[in-house]
């Protein structure tokens, strides 16, 4: 069987129409077509609509992610400069090494700390001033109440009849042994009632005086700066000598322990951290810092002793170069020291004794003499090859010019208790400039501007001293401690 198809008779398909068709012209728009327009500065006529379109496009998100790049780089590079740079730029050096501001911030905020709990803590100031204010109270009222019943006594003395009784004896016993309660009830007061008025006239504003920007900022960077020579001197030391200044792990913890068992009621070790932006690492450091600093004052005061190494000395003070030359030819040539220090040396207390020092121990000439500033003299005068009538050149201390002569040397002299004792408590401080002024050392100034710089500086630290009120003991405001509200604590 085939498959076939119909076909329609050729007389049944429509005829094609004989009225002509009408034709529209219309304009096709060709993406790829050149308009001959520019795209930007006269350039860009021979590109097509759609590659114009891709290039605009690219540029503006070319455009954006440059811009959100620029700013990324922007944030990281303060955040580096923030935390990275800024922090390790130095306040100070010394031989070279660094002292970095974040190492300075960290003290800052820990001595400052320490100022708190020394005014303001459970044992500071405020407190001991709180309790001999009670002590004073108390021992107020007991004078007031005897002093009430001597003269109760007196009364029931004098209503007696006249002549001895046993009664009149037994009231005057009474009496005697009264007045005798009576006077160390006074003598406790005014002792206590003493060391109050102390207390809030002297030692808690003079504290306060101290508790600046300007003097805690300085001391903090000076002990930074001092830490260095320190431990560079240690590093060359016996390991027992370094044993006896650098704090052991159980000091610095005994010390943190105290450190935060003194803080005022008012803060607390970790709003402490968190208020300075320190951690428990960055405050042990610091306070290892404080204890051997403390180690290595201990250290040096064991250190002088009676008999020492003494030197008989005359030295002579000019004010300029010119003149100390002029001064030091005529010595060399036979001119008198004696009389040549009468009438050119500046030194109003060595120049009427013809510059006579007398016999100096070590450290004594930059405590009697030097004002403890300086130690170029101090090093001349003890250095180990001294001789007996030598003359030093001329030595520049302090913007003035000194001529000193060794008049004689004992080897073991001794020193009277006095000054052994005023050597010792300053040894730290004169071994400090002695090492300072020694051949090769090399420390920068400190950078004021740095060390007052507002980010280095506890919120907490006043910028200035309170101002006296009169009447209130020196404390401001006639309240307790100097403090708003009278509470006494920061």
């Amino acid at each position: 069987m085939k498959s076939q198809t119909a076909r329609r008779a050729d007389s049944q398909r429509s005829a094609r129409s004989a009225k002509p068709k009408k034709y529209v012209r219309q304009t096709a728009h060709v993406e790829a077509r050149r308009d001959g327009k520019p795209l930007i500065f006269g350039w860009g006529g021979h590109l097509s609509r759609s590659e114009k379109t891709r290039l605009q496009r690219r540029a503006v998100w070319s455009v954006t992610i440059a811009v959100l790049v620029i700013i990324v780089l922007i944030i990281v590079g303060f955040w580096v400069n923030l935390n990275i740079i800024t922090p390790n730029l130095p306040i100070t050096t010394v031989n070279g090494v660094s002292v970095p501001q974040s190492d300075y911030r960290k003290l800052v905020a820990v001595d400052t700390q320490l100022e708190l709990n020394k005014l303001y803590g459970p044992h500071g100031l405020t407190a001991q001033r709180d309790a001999l204010k009670k002590q004073s109270d108390a021992a107020q009222k007991t004078v007031n109440t005897l002093s009430s019943k001597v003269d109760n006594l007196n009364k029931q003395i004098k209503a007696l009849p006249s002549g001895p009784s046993a009664q009149r004896t037994a009231l005057e016993k009474q009496l005697a042994d009264t007045k005798a309660q009576l006077n160390t009830a006074q003598n406790k007061y005014n002792s206590a009632f003493a060391q109050y008025e102390v207390m809030v006239q002297t030692t808690i504003p003079n504290e306060q005086q101290l508790f600046t920007q300007s003097q805690v900022g300085n001391d903090s960077a000076q002990w930074l700066q001092d830490d260095v020579v320190i431990r560079q001197w240690l590093a060359k030391q016996s390991a027992s000598i370094q044993a006896k200044i650098m704090p052991s792990s159980a000091a610095i913890n005994q010390q943190l322990h105290d450190f935060i068992a003194n803080m005022p009621s008012s803060t607390s070790y970790s709003k402490f951290l968190s208020q300075d932006n320190l951690s428990d690492n960055d405050v042990r450091a610091m306070l290892a810092l404080k204890m051997r600093r403390d180690n290595m004052q201990s250290y040096l005061a064991s250190q002088i002793k009676s008999p020492a190494y003494q030197v008989l000395a005359r030295a002579m003070t000019i004010s300029t170069l010119s003149q100390a030359q002029k001064v030091l030819d005529q010595l060399k040539h036979g001119g008198n020291f004696g009389q040549l220090a009468a009438k050119y040396s500046v030194d109003t207390n060595t120049n009427k004794k013809g510059g006579d020092l007398g016999w100096l121990a070590r450290y004594q000439y930059i405590q009697q003499y030097a004002a403890n500033s300086a130690a170029v003299v101090e090093n001349w005068i003890f250095d180990p090859h001294r001789y007996v009538n030598e003359l030093s050149p001329i030595l520049n201390e302090n913007g003035t010019y000194h001529i000193v002569q060794i008049m004689s040397i004992d080897p073991s002299r001794p020193v009277d208790s006095s000054t052994l004792q005023s050597l010792k408590s300053n040894a730290l401080i004169a071994w400090l400039l002695v090492q300072k002024a020694l051949p090769g050392m090399h420390i920068t100034p400190i950078d004021q501007t740095r060390i007052f710089d507002p980010s280095n500086l506890p919120s907490d630290l006043p910028s200035a001293a309170p101002a006296a009120t009169p009447g209130t003991g020196g404390l401001p405001g006639g309240l307790p401690g100097g403090l708003p509200g009278g509470t006494g604590a920061p």
